[in-house]
């Protein structure tokens, strides 16, 4: 796992020193009237979710001693059997807490920095829309974790509420909207970088896969949980700031349409050729 976080330090550095070389205009636009509320919004609504996770009721001796394997689990999600490892549930927390503020080490750069408020909001605005999906999700679901099955898991844990909140993914869900939102920032402050965007990237996939496999391992997610969770927060990650950009002042200069009057009807597209 050091070798992941050495990896993306060593990105972030590479792309500050890279990036300091040519000033960039900024690619993105808020609405402020809009925009921050609705980080505000969503922050708040997460918090909310959380708390409301807390006060879901523990399950009783007997119905989990009633668990059946074979019988509660998808097929798809059978393979392996019930499984607990504390070991991998500790680490997925460091990587779930490591890549958080990766999105505020990109300010780093020069060019990045002096957008740190747009930046920001849309990192609070990605993390939010997260946290509400999953929150709202896992309160309204009651799915019991595999370690729920899994007789040498601690029976408070098997027991306890949060033991039914498998669906879907958080833990990889938040990595996977950290790690695109990074990647995507940078791709969009340095098009033209093509193997900076690999890098990243390919980062963003490592890290979201590690925490999705640790998560299987430790016995708090079933495979479809993990997948559902690593893609929504890839899409939010990545939608948000593309939401944001400004649109291609160069593209609108050159493609044109105007109404066809006269002899005959309809709507003429034009682009003009440098």
């Amino acid at each position: 796992m050091r070798t992941i976080f050495t990896l993306l330090l060593g990105l972030s550095i590479i792309f500050t020193a890279f990036g300091q070389r040519q000033e960039r205009l900024s690619p993105y636009k808020l609405n402020k009237k809009i925009d921050v509320p609705l980080a505000v919004a969503g922050a708040a609504v997460t918090a909310y979710g959380f708390y409301r996770l807390t006060q879901k009721s523990d399950s009783d001796s007997l119905e989990i001693v009633n668990l059946n394997y074979q019988n509660d689990v998808s097929r798809i999600n059978r393979n392996g059997g019930p499984r607990y490892s504390e070991s991998a549930s500790k680490t997925s927390d460091i990587l779930f807490y490591g890549s958080m503020p990766l999105p505020f080490l990109v300010l780093l750069d020069k060019n990045i920095w002096r957008d740190k408020g747009r930046i920001s909001v849309m990192y609070i605005q990605a993390l939010g829309l997260t946290g509400t999906m999953y929150t709202t999700t896992a309160t309204n679901v009651d799915k019991y974790r595999p370690l729920a099955y899994d007789e040498s898991a601690p029976f408070d844990e098997r027991a306890e509420g949060n033991a039914k909140n498998s669906f879907f993914g958080g833990h990889p869900s938040v990595t996977a909207t950290s790690m695109f939102f990074a990647a995507k920032v940078v791709s969009d402050y340095y098009p033209d970088r093509k193997g900076l965007h690999w890098a990243m990237y390919g980062g963003a996939a490592v890290a979201t896969f590690a925490n999705a496999y640790l998560r299987v391992q430790a016995g708090k997610h079933f495979p479809t949980d993990v997948a559902v969770g690593s893609l929504i927060g890839a899409l939010n990650g990545i939608l948000v700031p593309q939401l944001h950009k400004v649109r291609d002042v160069d593209m609108d200069k050159k493609l044109s349409w105007n109404f066809i009057t006269g002899n005959a009807h309809g709507i003429a597209l034009t682009y003009k050729l440098d």
